[in-house]
């Protein structure tokens, strides 16, 4: 009976990681959806969305750091990740920065 006690633990763990990953990436991908169109309509180039479960693995290795997380961040799809982040935060500053600009004028 002891040696299932962890079980449910790690079972609660996973499924709350889960969670929030999946409510971080819902948000920021409702926070996107305008600067997305934008960039669409500029004719932008927007990076490849990786999946749900290269996003959910390189999410739980930011907390594991020392030796899964290290080996992870330098998988081809870690870097895939970082990639997309990337690449649309600078869509999304440039999304602002034309904004602002229409603002001031």
């Amino acid at each position: 009976m002891l040696r299932l006690l962890p079980l449910p633990i790690f079972i609660g763990i996973y499924l709350f990681s889960y969670w929030r990953c999946k409510k971080n990436i819902t948000a920021s991908d409702e926070q996107l959806k305008a600067c997305i169109d934008w960039a669409y309509l500029k004719n932008l180039p927007l990076p490849e969305k990786p999946s749900f479960i290269e996003f959910y693995i390189v999410y739980v290795s930011s907390f594991f750091k020392f030796p899964f997380g290290i080996i992870i961040q330098t998988l081809p799809f870690s870097k895939k990740v970082r990639y997309y982040e990337r690449e649309m935060k600078l869509i999304f500053d440039k999304w602002n920065l034309e904004k602002i600009k229409k603002l001031k004028n």
